[in-house]
């Protein structure tokens, strides 16, 4: 800032008139400050808004979706025999599983022999591992010790999955045990020599044992068994999904249990229960903005009463219900509370109206046009979407905002404009009080001098 002589002259404070003076000439530009505030807090508000209609909008995902409505819950009466779960293709039943054999990996092991002790060393010896028509050999044209062996098999390009493990006894031999990777007979250890190299070389044998710890009497016996009210099954795995549509069975152990496959209602409750808490937080959110931020702005009127037409109007699809009241859904005044535009469920309507009528309710909810989830979406599509109303009125709150900055600078610009002017015109003052100061100063002079003249003349 330029250093100044304002006053000098005239011994008046001008910069600290000219500041006065300025701070009401400011005052235009403190009130657009105000008013790009407020424009601020409201365009923060529609984005509260946008994120608590949008977790609404998520909410009615479940409930459009058939499925949650067809769920379905599979329980076993002893879980140590097996566990139980279903999809919705399952249908409520029950049925008895006894698990008579769980399905195995293959093992397999050599007899014992010493660390030291090699195999193989002519040209043509090998070991080749069959696992489901897939083939790895292990040369052995050079002897090979069982630790080279294993060494052999467990490596990256061996894709049969065979892993081979060295087990070393009392007595200090080793026997080497071949496992497959996956359970099941059609998974099995093949093995095949050549050469000099034959079955006796290693005398490999199945390692494994049923329930009673008694080596299986055949490799078929890898796969597991089970009877299912009364039918034989017989899988490579103890994960079973193709006996019963629907049902997965996962055999852990011998035994008998019952399976049961019932409605999961839960599913349906839960949805309901993500919805309402989603609608009274919109409601909960819009109150308190028509109370502060957003007081007067018709914006939350509409939605509120967008959101009653859902309720109130009637749903237009087939079965028994048209209302979300008639499913426990209503306002909390309908169902004995408040009436403040919240909602609650009714846990013993919905459940009645699941057990007894559950293709309606599914109707009612998941009508791709007239379903009460899908007038929901819609309407809320109305707001939130990208264009929608919010994107709108925000749009506007933007708009004014740039207005309201245009103004500011137009007022700024006019402000340098006046405090010049206000400078100009007190340094011209200053320099004509200056110059009056001088002129008095002069002329006191003189008139002090005046009787002295007459003095000396006399």
């Amino acid at each position: 800032m330029p250093i100044t002589s304002a006053g000098i002259g005239s011994g008046l404070d001008v910069n600290s008139i000219i500041t006065q003076l300025m701070a009401i000439e400011q005052q235009p530009l403190l009130k657009l400050d105000q008013k790009e505030a407020t424009v601020q807090t409201e365009i923060s508000s529609f984005g509260s808004i946008k994120s608590v209609l949008s977790s609404l909008q998520s909410s009615l995902d479940k409930l459009k979706d058939t499925a949650t409505f067809q769920s379905k819950s599979a329980t076993s009466s002893d879980s140590d025999v097996f566990s139980a779960s279903a999809d919705t293709d399952a249908v409520a039943s029950a049925y008895d599983v006894t698990v008579n054999r769980l399905a195995q990996r293959h093992k397999m092991g050599s007899d014992e022999f010493s660390s030291a002790t090699t195999f193989g060393g002519s040209a043509g010896d090998e070991l080749t591992l069959t696992v489901d028509g897939t083939s790895f050999t292990v040369d052995l044209s050079t002897a090979k010790t069982l630790s080279d062996i294993q060494a052999a098999i467990n490596v990256d390009s061996n894709a049969t999955g065979v892993t081979a493990g060295l087990i070393t006894g009392d007595s200090g031999n080793q026997t080497l045990v071949l496992t497959s990777q996956d359970t099941g007979y059609d998974k099995r250890v093949q093995i095949s020599y050549g050469g000099a190299i034959n079955a006796a070389s290693f005398n490999l044998a199945t390692l494994n044992t049923d329930s009673n710890n008694v080596l299986l009497s055949a490799d078929t016996e890898l796969d597991a068994s089970l009877t299912v009210d009364g039918v034989s099954v017989t899988r490579s795995g103890n994960s079973i999904s193709d006996t019963i549509s629907g049902l997965t069975l996962t055999l852990k152990t011998t035994g008998t249990a019952t399976v049961t496959i019932d409605n999961n209602t839960s599913a349906v409750t839960a949805a309901v229960t993500a919805f309402v808490k989603a609608f009274n937080d919109v409601q909960n959110a819009l109150s308190d903005l028509a109370g502060g931020a957003l007081k007067g702005n018709s914006l939350i009127n509409n939605i509120q009463s967008q959101m009653r037409n859902v309720f109130n109007n009637k749903a237009s699809v087939s079965g028994s219900y048209s209302y979300a009241a008639e499913l426990g859904i209503a306002s909390v005044y309908e169902i004995g509370g408040n009436n403040k535009g919240t909602i609650a469920s009714d846990s013993d309507t919905l459940a009645a109206a699941l057990e007894n009528n559950l293709d309606d309710v599914i109707s009612f909810f998941t009508d791709e046009t007239s379903g009460f989830a899908a007038r929901m979406d819609t309407m809320l599509d109305g707001y939130i979407a990208s264009g929608g109303v919010l994107d709108g009125v925000v749009a506007n709150a933007n708009n004014r905002i740039d207005s309201i900055g245009q103004s500011r600078e137009a007022l700024n610009r006019r402000l340098v404009s006046v405090e010049a002017r206000m400078r100009s015109q007190y340094s011209a003052l200053d320099a004509l009080v200056a110059q009056l100061t001088t002129t008095s100063n002069y002329l006191t002079g003189q008139l002090a001098n005046l009787p002295k003249l007459f003095s000396n003349r006399n």
